[in-house]
């Protein structure tokens, strides 16, 4: 039996790595190996990186380091933990992806959220609303279970609850088509909707305001929804305008704008979903905050730029991981056993009395980065940044020529 990975630990790379050394050969172990040199996936923290960040964890979080997928397994059960949100959501999916490697099916791969077509074309066109980086909603099966880890990219909050009743957001058609009361919705938005330079966006307070709404008037089915607070964004300001064009990332107090105003990026979060609709609030802002350090280098990111926006891996991800579980222990309730599944059709599953997740096999995402023609001396020491002309999007997001 392969050894279970753990989640964090203080050592750097190679060593972190260990646990892995044992998957075959093939892209789910490459991916997971999150070995630096290799450039196998997106997003990899280069090994001067992971120190500080672990470190950090380990003095900050007690038990971190030996947090088991097992402990996270048994809080799922026979339900879906749904991860509904913007790009730091689909890096907390990668995360989990690794981070469960021995508890999910890999003879089934990576399967759409429903096996009803139809219901998986609109939930992708709900929640994507013609983002460029088209990610599908997509599950893992959990082996011995009923039990599912699922994406829904939905980056803008907008989206999330429609005023529309004849075009329902990403979380009223998950609740009409896809969840059980039992279910448990994570949900984290915010990037979109605020910067650094030129402040936040009414829609951020109105997005979170509909989501609250609509959470509290429909708890018969939505018992165990989850807000996370969108972490620090480390691009610097030259006026209004954010830019990543430096070798690093800076720290917080060197980037050009008002701490204190990032700030209410959790603030806001806290007094309307946590006070106002009881909605648990996952907050590692300020933690955030502090790794300046821990974002994705020109040589692991994709369009061969230096990204201070998302951070790299094994790292912030990890660390939400570790506090998902912890608000999953303290708030969610117990599973209900008689729970009907409304989106699975099969045989009933030997361990419980719920139906089986029928598996749609769906494209895994494996964004390649850019590679070692970023890189500066190797890997050993911090990267100076390789700026290439890019096309933007209609977001401002660099659109890379490989993916």
């Amino acid at each position: 039996q392969s050894p279970l990975p753990t989640l964090l630990s203080a050592r750097v790379a190679p060593n972190f790595e260990q646990p892995f050394t044992n998957r075959s050969s093939g892209p789910r172990s490459n991916i997971c190996t999150l070995n630096p040199e290799s450039y196998s996936i997106w997003g990899v923290c280069e090994s001067w990186q992971r120190s500080n960040t672990h470190q950090l964890a380990a003095s900050l979080f007690p038990g971190l380091t030996d947090f088991s997928p097992c402990q996270l397994y048994e809080a799922i059960g026979d339900r879906t933990l749904w991860l509904v949100g913007d790009s730091h959501v689909k890096g907390l999916w990668y995360s989990l992806r690794c981070f469960m490697i021995d508890l999910w099916n890999h003879s089934d791969g990576e399967c759409a959220a429903s096996d009803d077509t139809a219901l998986q074309v609109q939930l992708e066109l709900t929640s994507l609303q013609g983002h460029p980086y088209n990610t599908p909603p997509r599950c893992i099966h959990l082996i011995g279970s009923t039990g599912r880890i699922c994406l829904v990219h939905s980056p803008i909050g907008n989206y999330i609850v429609s005023d529309d009743a004849q075009a329902p957001g990403t979380l009223q058609l998950l609740t009409q088509n896809f969840t059980n009361p039992d279910d448990i919705i994570y949900i984290s938005i915010g990037r979109w909707h605020a910067d650094n330079c030129a402040g936040f966006h009414p829609s951020y307070q109105s997005s979170l305001e509909k989501i609250g709404a609509f959470v509290q008037g429909n708890r018969d089915v939505l018992n165990n929804v989850l807000f996370g607070v969108a972490p620090h964004d480390h691009r610097r300001c030259d006026g209004l305008n954010m830019t990543d064009d430096g070798p690093t990332c800076s720290p917080a107090d060197q980037g050009g704008y008002n701490i204190s105003m990032t700030l209410q990026l959790p603030a806001i979060a806290h007094q309307i979903l946590a006070e106002t609709y009881e909605i648990p609030v996952i907050d590692y802002y300020n933690l955030s905050i502090v790794l300046y350090d821990a974002h994705i280098t020109p040589s692991q990111s994709i369009s061969g730029a230096i990204d201070c926006l998302h951070f790299c891996r094994p790292g912030l991800g990890e660390i939400n991981i570790w506090a998902l579980y912890n608000a999953i222990q303290a708030v969610v309730l117990p599973l209900q056993p008689t729970a009907t599944d409304h989106s699975s059709t099969g045989s009933s599953s030997s361990s419980s009395s719920r139906a089986r997740h029928v598996c749609v096999p769906i494209a895994p995402v494996i964004p390649k980065p850019f590679g070692p023609a970023a890189a500066n001396n190797g890997s050993s020491g911090p990267i100076s940044s390789v700026q290439r002309a890019v096309a933007r999007d209609a977001w401002g997001y660099a659109i890379p020529d490989n993916r």
